[in-house]
């Protein structure tokens, strides 16, 4: 889910900011970085980009250009919610966080003290994973996007029944997954990424909790007034952004370069069980302000302060682990960085946090384009982190 690779692999000036007493050479900053945005964008063919910076707690950059529907020409709007992809899986691992706090579950407990029944039938090589470590990216499950593993769909399908809860299609996918080889130790946590895995961690977190994930993301949405929805944006607003393909990759008889979903498409039925058995790993929108606020409490949590979080729990999610922990890159991207980015095949989406500096970055366009997305990220961290601290 990390890439566009997977859908095609698996079946298939108005600037807002924070206050109105900025300098004139300000305005004239943000106004050139609203340039090269819309040049970058107009350059990979993206029809909208949502971007802003936050830092000590004032938003530097909000602003959304380009169009919801690159058809209807719909401009974009600050407020619009675009799908974040495997983002999400930084806020599965936040709810987590909650629970351990609460002694509903530890980060310890093991899969199996919470499903024991299904030990016995699955592969002895699971028997310890821990929530921690699906969380982490180290349980060795495999990672649920590539196209030599769409048939775990096909299995667990095989003798279920199509009026089963959501919950209980993700208990006979895992139930399928943990009889499978596990998948080898490799160094880099691209190579051990796993969409399964927090499938796998949110029915622990389910079963501890008595309550859905859905219950439970929701009502952290809500407590935290973040707007946030399951599903696509446009899911029960169609004039929400629209995720966007290139027709040719799906040899479509179009003679264009991008053409928003096809309604069949987002329908067709096993592109439409990945997404609603990855709610948990990827499968969430959100608008740009809020996603930003996101970024507010964790950085002000890893530099100490309780919040809907203690600061110790946010050390725990960020530095569990030393590369890839609970939803969060820790590595060197253009600089030291937590980051993560995110993309279902028809938007994209990357969140950046540097903690010491206290700045954090959102990036969401509506269609997949990793180049794009890195091309706008070096230029917002140039900007933002390295530029104004050199």
């Amino acid at each position: 889910m990390k890439t566009y690779k997977l859908i095609l692999l698996i079946w298939f000036p108005v600037l807002i900011f924070n206050g109105c007493n900025h300098k004139p050479e300000v305005n004239q900053s943000i106004s050139a970085i609203d340039f090269q945005i819309d040049s970058l964008r107009v350059k990979f063919n993206i029809p909208a980009v949502a971007y802003g910076v936050i830092k000590n707690d004032t938003v530097l950059l909000q602003h959304a250009i380009g169009y919801r529907d690159i058809e209807t020409k719909e401009k974009a709007q600050v407020n619009d919610l675009f799908h974040i992809g495997s983002n999400t899986k930084a806020f599965t691992s936040f709810l987590a966080a909650k629970l351990v706090e609460q002694g509903v579950i530890n980060w310890d407990t093991r899969f199996f003290d919470v499903y024991p029944e299904l030990k016995n039938e699955s592969k002895s090589e699971y028997a310890a994973i821990s929530l921690k470590q699906l969380l982490g990216n180290r349980a060795r499950l495999i990672s649920f996007q590539n196209e030599s593993e769409k048939y775990p769909i096909a299995d667990y399908e095989k003798n279920i029944s199509p009026d089963l809860s959501l919950p209980e299609k993700r208990y006979a996918f895992i139930k399928q997954v943990l009889q499978y080889e596990p998948i080898p130790w490799y160094d880099h946590p691209d190579d051990r990424y796993s969409n399964a895995g927090f499938i796998a961690a949110a029915l622990m977190l389910e079963k501890a909790s008595g309550k859905t994930w859905e219950e439970l993301f929701l009502k952290m949405s809500d407590d935290l007034n973040l707007g946030a929805q399951i599903g696509w944006p446009d899911d029960n607003d169609p004039e929400q952004p629209k995720g966007h393909i290139n027709p040719k990759a799906w040899t479509f008889d179009i003679n264009k370069d991008i053409i928003p979903l096809p309604e069949f498409l987002k329908k067709y039925h096993y592109f439409n069980q990945f997404m609603l058995l990855n709610h948990p790993s990827g499968n969430v929108s959100i608008s740009l302000p809020n996603f930003l606020e996101y970024l507010r409490l964790n950085i002000r949590g890893l530099n100490g302060e309780d919040n809907y979080l203690q600061a110790t729990t946010y050390n725990d999610v960020f530095n569990g682990y030393s590369d890839y922990s609970c939803g969060w890159m820790h590595e060197n991207y253009f600089v030291p960085c937590f980051h993560h980015k995110g993309s279902s095949g028809t938007f994209n989406s990357i969140a950046i946090i540097e903690p010491n500096k206290r700045v954090g970055i959102v990036i969401l366009i509506n269609v997949a384009n990793a180049d794009a997305i890195n091309a706008l990220a070096k230029l917002l961290i140039n900007k933002y982190v390295t530029e104004a601290h050199s």
